[in-house]
């Protein structure tokens, strides 16, 4: 059935990206709220499989993700919960360097990193 074809894609993909923009953390959280509603929250198992299937098209070695550390914590920008983590060796950066304090999802890991907050890179939308 083409009406499946039509909408199954928003189903598989949750995420508004244009995986060729450049942008630094504040800037691409800003735009994300602009032009749809946030950062990406990679909260779930499902919604981490929809970003590596577009990851691909990224064109820098990391993509910014909703997450950052705020008063002793990793949060989304999006306010969901961090029950679902893919932190690399499983384990989340505890107290980072000021400047290392926004979430990354690292295009050959498939895994999450921390990364200066002001590194231009490609970012997901919801």
């Amino acid at each position: 059935c083409q009406c499946l074809q039509i909408f199954l894609p928003w189903i598989m993909f949750p995420f508004r990206n244009d995986l060729s923009q450049r942008q630094m953390f504040t800037r691409a959280l800003e735009y994300c709220r602009t032009h749809y509603n946030n950062l990406a929250s990679l909260s779930t198992i499902n919604r981490m499989n929809s970003a590596l299937l577009e990851i691909t098209q990224a064109e820098t070695e990391y993509v910014w993700t909703g997450l950052h550390y705020l008063a002793g914590d990793w949060l989304w920008v999006t306010g969901d919960d961090l029950d679902y983590t893919a932190w690399y060796q499983n384990e989340q950066p505890q107290c980072p360097a000021r400047d290392l304090r926004c979430g990354a999802l690292d295009k050959q890991t498939n895994l999450w990193t921390h990364r200066n907050c002001e590194e231009k890179l490609s970012f997901f939308c919801q």
